[in-house]
Order: structure tokens, then sequence, then C-alpha cells
């Protein structure tokens, strides 16, 4: 008579049910798990954008010279750098160190845009397609006011931030009411 040992593997059939219940999984949870990540080049971008704020203030009271903060018209880029003439041709580092004078910061999967000042002017560019976002003096100001700095993302309302003048910091305002499609 013979005796019929336990088997030691999986059919084929278990197999594909096990697959198939894996790739079920998978599609029920991968889109949650993009949506974790939401607009974070977004914030990362105007925390950026408010940290230089904060840098070009420092700078301007610690070495006694005005700074000016500029985003480039195509909106990928950030420079800080002294007010001088020749601004946009110092050499520049992407973190502040001795031998830069001025620190440049590209932005990627977002574009930045200097919308306008208080008095709802417009804001040129210089010659070499630097807008200024703000000149921040020695003792802490910063010549422009209100000027409103919009952060894009894609699918996303933009994260806009105000500079305040007087204070020579930044504010980020709060994203504006929609009318519910009235015009």
């Amino acid at each position: 008579m013979k005796t019929h040992r336990p088997r030691s593997g999986l059919t084929l059939i278990e197999l594909m049910v096990v697959l198939a219940l894996l790739i079920i999984l998978a599609a029920v949870t991968l889109p949650s798990f993009a949506g974790l990540k939401g607009n974070s080049d977004q914030r990362a971008a105007a925390d950026t954008v408010r940290g230089r704020i904060a840098d070009a203030r420092g700078l301007a009271m610690d070495q006694g010279v005005p700074y000016r903060l500029a985003v480039h018209q195509d909106g990928t880029k950030i420079r800080l750098a002294p007010d001088l003439p020749n601004f946009s041709e110092l050499p520049v580092s992407d973190e502040a160190s001795g031998s830069a004078t001025a620190i440049e910061t590209t932005v990627d999967k977002v574009t930045i845009k200097v919308a306008a000042d208080s008095e709802g002017g417009a804001l040129v560019a210089d010659p070499a397609g630097w807008i200024t976002i703000g000149t921040f003096l020695p003792s802490g100001i910063c010549r422009e006011s209100g000027v409103t700095v919009e952060v894009h993302e894609t699918d996303f309302p933009p994260i806009r931030i105000q500079l305040r003048g007087v204070t020579g910091t930044s504010r980020v305002l709060q994203p504006e009411a929609k009318s519910g499609g009235m015009p």
C-alpha cells in the first residue's frame, strides 16, 4: 500500500491567486501614496523664499550694506547679493560661504512670480532678467513694501508671500476665497 506524502510546494493556481491579490492591493494603495506628497515641492520653495528674505535682512544688518533679493524672470532662480550695479555678475554659490558674495537658488517643479507691490504697480526686470523682491537696508528695514511673491505648482493654488517693508520680514497670505462660480 502506497502512502501519500504531503506535497512540499504550491500549485500554479494558488500562486496566481496570491499574485492577483497583491496586484489588487497595490492598485488600491498606490494612489493614496501619491496623495501623501501633495504640494511638498511648492511648500519647500515657499520656505526657501521666506528663508532668503530672512537671510537678506540678516546679511544686510551684519555686513552693514544693502542686500537685494530678486527672482529671475523665468521663475526658476532666486538670487541674494549685495545691492551693487553688478548684482547679476557677482560670483555665486548655492549657500552662504566666504568666497561667494551672492547666493543663487534654483527651484524645481515650481515657478516663482513677483505679483505686484502694494500700490499695484508692476515690477520690471533689470537687463539681466532679475526682478527685485526687496532691497534690505543695514537698519533691518526693506525699501520695498507690500511686494507679493507667488509660488506656483501645477494643480495647486499659488502660495502667496507678502514682504513687510518696515520690519523686513514676510508673511504667508491666506488663499483667496473661491467665489462659488460667481464672476
